[in-house]
């Protein structure tokens, strides 16, 4: 089973209500904007409209799974003819890693699908209340402990402010499968996401990258070859980016291996 990076902004109000219920924490992983930001907003709607997010949460498990068992012919006329509708499958740039890159790309279709569809509205649970805001939610997908790796050289956080951005942050629950969700304050975001913006930083982690080593050291998922590098530093912006606009926002981030 695969083990992918979830992240969350919330306000720090609603991270003070976590705290303080601890069970409360699945509430952010759970509906909602799904792995890699396909749908912002009350996903859980009765009717036709529910089903057919649902139908489009479902739609990349079952391509991945289809496309597992394509031979490359039959595979790459699969290609062209998602090219034809708009996905980019020149983004596939990975070798056996295709699927992965195809979910990111039906997860950004579908984004703006849900936008179209105006999903995007806060929900409001019943008795009119309406809930502390939650911000956007991003997945690294498998990408997450090489680009942990590449930001410290180390298996495991260490003492430099870097090291926490992906395997950090204080846990709150119980153990959700991989560990118990973890969660960094907003003052604590604020550190993160200046020190992801270090002027050598980038540099540094690109020179990190050692495919042999990382593969020794058993860095998930395996497999590391020339040019996954690229991969790890996209990922790696747009973890930056992520930190950059909750520190501006003066949110919290709450994460997750799931």
């Amino acid at each position: 089973m695969s083990m992918l990076a979830v992240f969350v902004q919330v306000e720090p109000a609603r991270l003070a209500e976590i705290i303080d219920d601890p069970e409360r924490v699945t509430e952010l992983f759970d509906g909602g904007e799904t792995t890699g930001g396909l749908v912002r907003g009350p996903l859980a709607q009765s009717g036709p409209l529910g089903e057919a997010m649902e139908l489009i949460q479902r739609t990349p498990k079952i391509l991945e799974a289809s496309m597992a068992m394509m031979d490359p012919a039959t595979r790459e006329k699969l290609k062209e003819r998602l090219a034809a509708m708009g996905i980019n499958t020149n983004a596939m740039t990975r070798g056996g890693k295709d699927a992965d890159a195809l979910l990111k790309l039906m997860r950004e279709r579908g984004q703006a699908l849900a936008a179209k569809l105006g999903l995007q509205q806060s929900a409001k649970p019943p008795g009119g209340a309406v809930k502390a805001r939650q911000g956007a939610k991003i997945s690294l997908d498998k990408a997450w402990h090489g680009v942990h790796y590449l930001l410290c050289g180390e298996i495991e956080p260490g003492s430099a402010i870097p090291s926490h951005a992906v395997m950090g942050g204080v846990e709150v629950g119980e153990d959700l499968g991989y560990g118990p969700a973890r969660y960094f304050e907003a003052d604590e975001v604020r550190a993160i996401s200046q020190a992801l913006s270090g002027a050598n930083l980038e540099s540094e982690m690109i020179a990190r990258f050692d495919p042999a080593r990382m593969t020794n050291l058993g860095i998930y998922p395996g497999g590391w070859k020339a040019g996954d590098d690229n991969w790890l530093m996209e990922e790696f912006r747009r973890l930056r980016k992520f930190y950059d606009d909750a520190s501006a926002a003066k949110l919290a981030i709450v994460t997750n291996l799931e």
